[in-house]
């Protein structure tokens, strides 16, 4: 956006400095042309006063020896024309015009602005009128500046005097002139880009630091804020709507949090002093009916229990203020294996670790790739895999994989197994209570690190968990 505003004002300036500098360059091409062609002019008005009596008595000696000295003092060339379009006398006789009836049988037309066309400049001489003035010479040409006037006396015109001067010399001023002019404008332009581009700094710093602390906030940093000292009046003003808006919202999700923990905690001892009250109840003689219903009741406050305990470890984990350790993903994934093993053997599964590497150091919560773990193993081992392997691979983001062959989820429900409390259709009667992977998410997220969840090559699902590696 900084550079559009520049490029804007910077365009708008141009604008004005061409809309400037066109009308100076055309009257200065103006005036410099006017003024040779009236230098001009005026040398062939003298030469048209000695043309007179040489054309009227055919004595021409002299007239081309000061044609002649013309040409030699000043490098123009002239040529006397008589009413017939003859040339009678030329400065240079191997100067070729084209133009003349005696040149026109005899050669072809001009190629380019070698040969000076004086056909037309001719012709409006012999009908009495001075020819150059109305010539105007850009720095690209014309070539030659053509300049006649009729020869005669008494109203009667007897010939034209045309001079042929080289206008190299004027159009390498023009461009000369024109480059001081244009790097002139570079000044004006050069400040107003610098101007412009500070005016947009100032302009645009608040949208930069708003930018900046809405994307810090998105990764969770709650307590970003941004300062309100820079920027115009209504920029400074959204400012501080942000920042109370962030107020806002980061107090209420604190007391969010705030109420899950508390409540979880304060729920957990009375449940577990209602579990312990519930045993004991074992002892008592109970009639069959009794004992069932007896069971079913431990196994749903047992449940409940096991809710509370992941509703605090939510909470704890998106407090985001535990500690970040370095711990080696094959030690952890080896520990964690040699843990459900008892379990998968009771269950007859197989549950393998693949390790390719001796060591995979990677940063994580204090116990967060263990508990990462546990909650993948233990929904492989839960839904009916036969067999589990974890495998192990290093790099600059080392990765843990864990792959069952189970039923796996579509899908349409992948990305939904990690929402809070979300069961897969068909598994209402599992244990459990759809917070596993719920934390797992937010324990690798804490971590730095992401949890996918991909189908399995012949079944069941790829769950892979990718952790910044240690340099």
């Amino acid at each position: 956006m900084r550079r559009q505003l520049v490029l804007s004002y910077g365009a708008l300036l141009l604008a004005v400095l061409v809309s400037l500098a066109v009308p100076l360059v055309t009257i200065s091409v103006d005036h410099n042309s006017q003024h040779l062609a009236s230098d001009r002019l005026s040398d062939v008005t003298y030469l048209a006063k000695l043309a007179e009596p040489a054309l009227r008595t055919e004595e021409s000696a002299a007239l081309r020896a000061a044609l002649t000295r013309y040409e030699q003092v000043h490098g123009i060339h002239g040529a006397v024309i008589d009413a017939d379009r003859r040339v009678v006398v030329t400065s240079d006789p191997t100067f070729r015009f084209f133009g003349s009836q005696a040149l026109d049988a005899t050669m072809p037309p001009p190629v380019g602005a070698e040969v000076p066309d004086i056909g037309d400049a001719t012709r409006r001489a012999l009908a009495g009128e001075q020819v150059g003035l109305d010539t105007r010479i850009w720095p690209w040409g014309p070539q030659w500046l053509v300049v006649a006037a009729p020869v005669g006396s008494g109203g009667e015109i007897s010939g034209a005097v045309v001079t042929v001067s080289p206008t190299g010399d004027l159009r390498n001023d023009t461009w000369r002139d024109w480059m001081i002019l244009a790097a002139l404008a570079m000044v004006p332009l050069a400040l107003c880009a610098f101007a412009a581009w500070r005016l947009a700094q100032w302009t645009l710093r608040p949208v930069g630091r708003l930018d900046t602390a809405a994307q810090e906030i998105a990764a969770g940093g709650y307590t970003v804020r941004v300062p309100g000292d820079a920027g115009p009046p209504e920029l400074r003003h959204l400012v501080r709507v942000f920042n109370h808006m962030a107020d806002t919202v980061t107090e209420a999700l604190t007391r969010q949090r705030a109420f899950v923990a508390q409540a979880s905690h304060q729920m957990r001892n009375p449940l577990t002093a209602l579990l312990l009250r519930m045993e004991s109840l074992e002892d008592e003689p109970l009639t069959d009916e009794g004992r069932t219903n007896h069971r079913l009741a431990v196994e749903e406050v047992e449940r409940l229990r096991k809710m509370l305990e992941g509703l605090l470890a939510l909470a704890r984990v998106e407090r985001d203020d535990d500690p970040v350790e370095t711990v080696d993903a094959v030690d952890v994934a080896r520990a964690r294996v040699d843990g459900w093993l008892p379990l998968a053997g009771a269950r007859e599964i197989t549950l393998t670790l693949d390790a390719d590497v001796p060591s995979a150091p990677v940063r994580s919560v204090v116990s967060g790739l263990g508990q990462v773990l546990d909650a993948l193993i233990d929904n492989a081992l839960k839904f009916g895999a036969r067999t589990v392997t974890v495998r192990v691979t290093d790099g600059p983001r080392p990765q843990v994989h864990v792959v069952d062959d189970g039923p796996g989820l579509d899908a349409a429900a992948r990305p939904r197994a990690t929402e809070r409390f979300w069961r897969a259709s068909g598994t209402q009667n599992h244990e459990g209570h759809g917070l596993g992977l719920s934390i797992a998410a937010a324990l690798t997220e804490a971590s730095g690190g992401t949890l996918t969840l991909d189908p399995a090559p012949g079944g069941g699902l790829h769950a892979t968990v990718e952790l910044p590696g240690v340099a």
